[in-house]
């Protein structure tokens, strides 16, 4: 690969420290420290690339669960846990898509006009298969169960299709399994759909069922009341970092056009009076809610001072959270993660305690008879009721 030494010794410093943490979980049998900046996709590239030297796979057992983490990650190797082989295509794919060019970033978002009165579903990190049985199915199958039965006029992914955002898996993982609306359906840009290139996300989002954003990762639904802006924070997310960290732009303050998208919306909104919804594919805060995000500081460069959207979604994080109104100034602003749609994730000990940063999250086991570290996986629905949000909540599978 055409990777200059210093870039080579950077890839290995963070494969390491993942390498590292394969480690503790295989042979101490224990979680690792959590670290948000590592992801699904890198704690078995070290073992690949050495053919398995400190022999951690050869450690390992298929099927079993060591520990939950801090965050709420299982360290396992059942399908979607942390030392699952099959996270091994998003490592292979990411690397081999560091020096090819990718996706070329669509600068025409749409806005769309939706009702004064509507419903909208939203799920976040939902692009799993249905990789279980009818008797016992997957998180995702439920959520797809679930958010069908309640039938919203419109249906939104927050991003991540499994492994790797690859064309197969766009297709079989998320266009033909996603809980349509009854008006229309989108998607957002996630850091997996990026390891591929984002090709196969961006040619989903110019056919059915997401032909309505025309190709384009970043759109405006406008109603006479509410501004809801769906941006695409993964394209310009550092790619040395594994896209973990979103972005609207790139480090060196070049390509504005999502930026000057989102500043014409929200001046538009109050122009006439409107609040603003912002859906992201990245957290704007940490998972525990006491630190911001520099995608917050982003999003909200585009606000007037001391003001803000009415509520921001976010998926990424794979927890189901809903937050003490965060401080934007004089403003505040309403925060949910809705990332709990389709991964296996435990309660996360983190969250305890936090009552100053967190009002709710997901702790409920779900009382899986496979995984019974696994907590509920969900989604959210949105009311507009005219001006007003009549219920913005998270709902449960089931």
């Amino acid at each position: 690969m055409n990777l200059s030494a210093e870039q080579r010794n950077r890839l290995m410093r963070v494969v390491t420290k993942a390498h590292q943490q394969a480690i503790v979980a295989s042979k101490g049998r224990v979680a690792p420290p959590t670290d948000a900046s590592l992801g699904h996709a890198l704690p078995l590239a070290f073992s690949a690339i050495y053919d398995d030297q400190d022999g951690v796979v050869s450690n390992l057992d298929a099927g079993v669960v060591i520990a939950v983490d801090e965050g709420g990650e299982i360290w396992g190797t059942g399908k979607y846990e942390q030392l699952d082989p099959g996270w091994l295509e998003a490592f292979a794919e990411w690397l081999e898509h560091f020096i090819l060019p990718k996706h070329h970033f669509s600068t025409t978002p749409v806005t769309v006009p939706i009702q004064d009165n509507v419903q909208i579903g939203l799920a976040g990190d939902w692009g799993t298969e249905d990789w279980r049985t009818a008797a016992n199915p997957a998180p995702s199958t439920n959520v797809r169960t679930r958010m069908e039965i309640l039938q919203p006029n419109l249906s939104i992914h927050l991003g991540d299709v499994y492994y790797a955002g690859t064309g197969n898996q766009e297709q079989d993982l998320l266009t033909k399994r996603w809980p349509t609306g009854s008006d229309w359906s989108f998607a957002l840009n996630s850091n997996h759909e990026m390891y591929s290139g984002a090709g196969a996300y961006f040619k989903a989002i110019n056919n059915s069922p997401f032909e309505r954003q025309k190709g384009c990762s970043y759109f405006a639904l406008v109603n006479n009341n509410w501004v809801i802006i769906g941006l695409d924070s993964a394209y310009y997310s550092d790619e040395e970092g594994l896209y973990r960290d979103g972005a609207l732009f790139p480090t060196d303050g070049g390509h504005q056009e999502q930026l000057d998208f989102l500043r014409a919306q929200v001046a538009s909104a109050t122009e006439g009076k409107k609040r603003v919804i912002i859906l992201t594919h990245h957290n704007g805060l940490s998972q525990d809610g006491t630190s911001q995000t520099k995608l917050w500081s982003q999003v909200m460069s585009a606000f007037p001072a001391d003001s803000g959207p009415a509520l921001w979604y976010w998926g990424h994080v794979h927890a189901g959270v809903v937050y003490q109104p965060q401080k934007n100034g004089a403003a505040t602003v309403p925060c949910r993660c809705c990332g709990h749609g389709g991964l296996p994730c435990g309660p996360a000990p983190e969250m305890e305690n936090k009552e100053s940063t967190v009002l709710w999250y997901e702790h409920r086991l779900a009382d899986d008879p496979d995984i019974p570290q696994r907590i509920l996986n969900g989604f959210a629905v949105l009311y507009l009721d005219g001006p007003t949000i009549k219920r913005g909540v998270l709902q449960r599978e089931g």
